[in-house]
C-alpha cells in the first residue's frame, strides 16, 4: 500500500494580495511559513520515504518547512514539474474576482464553486482557449501530466509493503487529482484551502483518495 499525503502549499504573497497564481510564483508570507510548520508538526508522526513537489518555490518552501518542523529534514526531496499548478496565461497575477468573472462569462455564467468543480475541465480549456501567451495547457494535457506523476512514482516507490510520500502541489492541481481519482467527492470540495491535506492510497492496484484529513 502507498499513502500519498497531498498538501498544498502555505499562503504566498500573491494569495495574500488576493491575486490569481498558476506558474506565475511568490514566495510564502510569515503566515504562510507558519502553516507549513504547523502541518509539519501535525504530520509528525508519519514516516516518509520521500517527498515530492512541484518546482516552484512556493511548493518547495512549503516541503522543507514540513519537514523541518516535523524532525525529518532528511527525508529527500523531488522536485517534478508536472505537479505544477495549472498555468493560467495571460491571467496569471490578475485579481481573484476578475479571473472568476473572466472565466464564469467564458462559461456562460457560473453561480459557485461547486459548479466550477464540476465543471472543472471546461474551466482549464476555456483558460486555454481565450489565452495570449500560449502557455496554458488544456486540461486533457494537464489530467495527464499529473496522472502519470502519480503512475511513475508508484511504480518507483511502490514495492514496499507500505509506503508513505509527501506530496506538495497548489489548488487547481489538487482538484485535478479529486477529478481523476474520486469525481463524485470534487462537487463537495469547495475552495482547497492553504495548507489542506488530503490522501490518495494506491492498493491492490487501485487509487482511492479521501479528501480532507482531520489532523
Amino acid at each position: 500500500m502507498v499513502r500519498f499525503y497531498i498538501v498544498r502549499h502555505g499562503q504566498t504573497l500573491l494569495n495574500s494580495l488576493d491575486r490569481a497564481q498558476g506558474w506565475a510564483d511568490s514566495p510564502l508570507t510569515e503566515a504562510g511559513m507558519q502553516m507549513a510548520a504547523d502541518i509539519g508538526q501535525k504530520l509528525k508522526g508519519i514516516d516518509f520515504g520521500v517527498v515530492f513537489t512541484s518546482d516552484m518555490l512556493r511548493a518547495v518552501q512549503t516541503a522543507e518547512l514540513i519537514l523541518e518542523a516535523g524532525g525529518k529534514s532528511g527525508v529527500p526531496i523531488e522536485k517534478d514539474a508536472r505537479l505544477r499548478e495549472w498555468c493560467l496565461g495571460c491571467m496569471e497575477a490578475e485579481n481573484n474576482a476578475v479571473f472568476i468573472k473572466n472565466v464564469s462569462d467564458w462559461l456562460g455564467g457560473v453561480s459557485s464553486f461547486a459548479e466550477l468543480n464540476q465543471r472543472l475541465p471546461d474551466v482549464a480549456d476555456v483558460i486555454y482557449e481565450h489565452d495570449t501567451t500560449g502557455m496554458a495547457e488544456p486540461f486533457q494535457t494537464i489530467e495527464e501530466r499529473l496522472k502519470a506523476t502519480f503512475v511513475d512514482i508508484v511504480q518507483r516507490h511502490g514495492m514496499e509493503e507500505n509506503t508513505n510520500i509527501l506530496i506538495v502541489t497548489h489548488a487547481f492541481a489538487i482538484k485535478t487529482i479529486f477529478h481523476l481519482f474520486a469525481p463524485k467527492q470534487l462537487g463537495k470540495v469547495g475552495k482547497v484551502k492553504n495548507a489542506s491535506v488530503s490522501r490518495l492510497v494506491f492498493e491492490n492496484e487501485i487509487f482511492f483518495l479521501e479528501p480532507y484529513i482531520q489532523l
